[in-house]
C-alpha cells in the first residue's frame, strides 16, 4: 500500500492492523469532537470511495478483531484517511454510550422477517452456472466529516456506484468497478473551506476497474483472505448452522462486544446481505435469526431506497439508528441505512448518515449490466 503526504493532509489506504495501530498511537494532546465522530462512524462505502476512512470499520482498540477480507472491506469502505494538522479525523464504533436495554423483537418484526424468510427460500433465484457471473450493483451515499476553518466541523455527502461480477468459481477472475456518482453535497461548510484546511479528496481506489481471482483486488495473497460475514464465501456459508437459533448464536459470537450493543449484530448481518452472494436458504435463515435480536423494531413500514420500497427494521445505539431494508413480499434485501437519532448541533436529528442499495442478477459476461 502506498501513502502520499502533502502539506497538512495525508492520503493512505489502511489495512486493519494499521487502523488499529493508528488509533492506539494517536497523540494524547489531540482533541476531537466526539459527536462529530459518532456521525462519521456510519460511513459505509462496503462503498463511498475517496473521501474519509470508513470509521464504522475502524473498531475500538479493545474490541474483538473482525475477520474481514481485505476485498470486502475495501469494496465497502472509503479508503482515504483525512488528516489535518490537529490529528486524524476518525472514530471508533460508537461514542454514544452503552445502548439502552430493550425488549426482544416484537410480533410485527417477527412476522415481517418470517414472511421474508419464507419468500426468500421459495424464490426462483438462479445461481451463476459455468461461464456465468453474479452481477452485484451497490449504490452508496455517505456523509463524511473533517475539520474546516478554525477547526470547526464540516460535513459533506458523496455518492458512488460499485459493481462486481463474481464468477461461478470463487477462484476464477472477478471484475470490480467503482464510479463516483455526482458532485460532493456540502451540508456544513464548503469545498473552498475544506481546501483551505488542507483536506484532500483524491484516491486511486475511488474510481477505476480491477480484476483478480477470488475478488481479492488489493490483496498480496489472492484467495487467502479469511472468510466471514464480510466475505461470505460458499464454503463459509456451508459451514453456518441451518437452525435460526444456532445461527443467531453464531452471529452473536462473531460480532465484537462494544458500546453499540446489539446494533452491531445488525451491522454484521447487513455486511453479509449486502455482498449479494448469499444463497437464498442462508438469507432466509438469517432473516429468521434476526427475529431473536433484542431491540429490533420496524422503523418504517414503507421505506424507499433507490426507488425500491421495503420495510425498514432498525436498532438504536444511543446516537444513531442502524437499519436494514427488506421486501417481505419477495424476500429480497434492498439495502441498509444509518440515521442520526439525536442532533449534534451541526446535523439535525433524522439526518441519513449513510445508505446503500443492492441489486443482483445472473449475467453471461463480466461487464454485462443486464438486470431483470
Amino acid at each position: 500500500m502506498n501513502s502520499e503526504e502533502t502539506g497538512h493532509s495525508v492520503r493512505r489506504v489502511w489495512t486493519e492492523s494499521e487502523l488499529d495501530e493508528a488509533l492506539s498511537n494517536l497523540h494524547d494532546d489531540v482533541t476531537t469532537d466526539e459527536q462529530v465522530l459518532a456521525t462519521a462512524r456510519a460511513a459505509m462505502l462496503n462503498s463511498a470511495g475517496g473521501q474519509v476512512t470508513d470509521v464504522r470499520q475502524v473498531r475500538r482498540a479493545d474490541a474483538a478483531p473482525r475477520q474481514r477480507s481485505m476485498r470486502r472491506w475495501l469494496a465497502a469502505a472509503a479508503v482515504v484517511g483525512v488528516v489535518t494538522a490537529g490529528g486524524l479525523v476518525a472514530g471508533s464504533l460508537s461514542f454514544g454510550g452503552d445502548a439502552p436495554e430493550t425488549p426482544r423483537a416484537g410480533a410485527a418484526v417477527a412476522a415481517t422477517l418470517e414472511r421474508a424468510a419464507e419468500r426468500a427460500s421459495g424464490a426462483d433465484e438462479p445461481a451463476a452456472a459455468e461461464g456465468q457471473y453474479r452481477y452485484v450493483m451497490e449504490r452508496v451515499s455517505v456523509v463524511n466529516s473533517g475539520s474546516g476553518d478554525g477547526g470547526r466541523s464540516i460535513f459533506w455527502r458523496v455518492e458512488q456506484v460499485n459493481e462486481t461480477w463474481a464468477p461461478h468459481r470463487e477462484s476464477d477472475e472477478w471484475l470490480h468497478r467503482r464510479t463516483p456518482d455526482g458532485e460532493r453535497e456540502w451540508l456544513v461548510g464548503s469545498e473552498e473551506e475544506a481546501r483551505r484546511a488542507g483536506l484532500t479528496f483524491d484516491d486511486e481506489h475511488s474510481d477505476g476497474e480491477w480484476k483478480a481471482p477470488c475478488g481479492d483486488w488489493f490483496s498480496e495473497r489472492p484467495c487467502e483472505e479469511p472468510a466471514g460475514w464480510h466475505n461470505p464465501t460458499p464454503e463459509w456459508q456451508a459451514s453456518l448452522p441451518k437452525d435460526p437459533g444456532a445461527l443467531y448464536e453464531r452471529l452473536r459470537d462473531d460480532a465484537p462486544e462494544n458500546s453499540r450493543g446489539d446494533a452491531e449484530l445488525l451491522v454484521y448481518a447487513a455486511d453479509a446481505l449486502r455482498s449479494g452472494v448469499l444463497d437464498k436458504e442462508v438469507r432466509a435463515a438469517l432473516y429468521q435469526a434476526l427475529t431473536k435480536v433484542p431491540g429490533l423494531e420496524i422503523t418504517e413500514e414503507e421505506a424507499t431506497l433507490d426507488g425500491r420500497v421495503g420495510t425498514a427494521l432498525g436498532i438504536e445505539d444511543g446516537t444513531q439508528r442502524q437499519e436494514i431494508i427488506i421486501d417481505p413480499d419477495t424476500g429480497e434485501f434492498i439495502g441498509e441505512r444509518a440515521v442520526l437519532s439525536e442532533g449534534n448541533g451541526d446535523l439535525p436529528e433524522g439526518t441519513v448518515l449513510s445508505h446503500s442499495s443492492v441489486t443482483t442478477a445472473v449475467v453471461d459476461d463480466a461487464g454485462d449490466r443486464s438486470v431483470g
